[in-house]
């Protein structure tokens, strides 16, 4: 009678060992919403960039160009790209907002184009990095996501999009750093469910904020790559709204 009532209290410890374990964890969701909370921690942000395109015969094209990105925890963040250097694509600008709100500057024309929701698509001048890609957004709003591992340094998500999203991904595979819950690589699925690029991603903390510093975007269908080098960041610049306007997005850069 003595063993048996062990027993039972052992199998009743245990059960509670294994739900509290369990409980600990966190689901999908939770960790998005986690790396979103990273990515809009700081207010703003200022850098300068070095953009290199590679083709399949190793090729390279430099551009230097520097950045503006206001944050927000409730919707899309608001985001201005000037290009500084070579010449032929100097003072070409892109301004994303909220709402679904792009433009493209054309210094060349010295007109502004909105971009559409079939353009999201496109090639960033010329890179691998589509118009929707610097349009940053909450993964949380726009993807579904699922636990596919879990190791001792990562959390593996499958992405899914939801319905009535525009993102340009259909599904995503991302590896994510336990440690700041920044993204360490990931997979991206066009709409026919084909692996369309990958992603490799360098992340510091500066300013006591984690970033991406270094970006490998490559088109694994085209056979062609991008190197983004992120420097010169600056968080919490209290960056003014007329900034992140068609008028500002005109502007020459220095």
């Amino acid at each position: 009678m003595k063993k048996r009532f062990i027993a039972i209290c052992l199998a009743g410890l245990f059960s509670f060992l294994t739900a509290t374990t369990a409980s600990a964890g966190l689901t999908a969701e939770e960790i998005l919403d986690k790396i979103d909370a990273v990515i809009s921690a700081p207010t703003d942000s200022t850098g300068t960039g070095t953009m290199i395109l590679i083709d399949n015969k190793g090729k390279t094209k430099e551009r230097q160009l520097r950045m503006w990105t206001r944050f927000h925890k409730d919707k899309d963040d608001w985001s201005l790209t000037k290009f500084i250097t070579p010449a032929e694509v100097r003072n070409l600008g892109f301004l994303s907002l909220a709402d679904d709100k792009m433009y493209l500057y054309l210094p060349a024309f010295d007109r502004i184009r909105r971009i559409a929701s079939h353009a999201r698509k496109e090639s960033f001048a010329g890179s691998d990095l589509s118009n929707d890609d610097l349009s940053t957004a909450n993964y949380s709003d726009h993807y579904d996501g699922e636990i596919m591992e879990e190791t001792e340094k990562q959390y593996v998500l499958s992405l899914t999009r939801k319905p009535g999203s525009d993102r340009i991904y259909l599904k995503a595979t991302a590896w994510v750093n336990k440690n700041n819950f920044c993204i360490d690589r990931m997979e991206l699925f066009d709409d026919n469910n084909k692996l369309w690029k990958t992603l490799e991603a360098k992340n510091e903390q500066i300013q006591g904020y984690w970033t991406m510093t270094e970006i490998k975007m490559k088109d694994v269908q085209k056979d062609h790559q991008t190197i983004m080098k992120l420097g010169e960041l600056k968080f919490d610049v209290n960056l003014e709204d007329n900034i992140f306007t068609q008028r500002y997005l005109k502007r020459s850069v220095k």
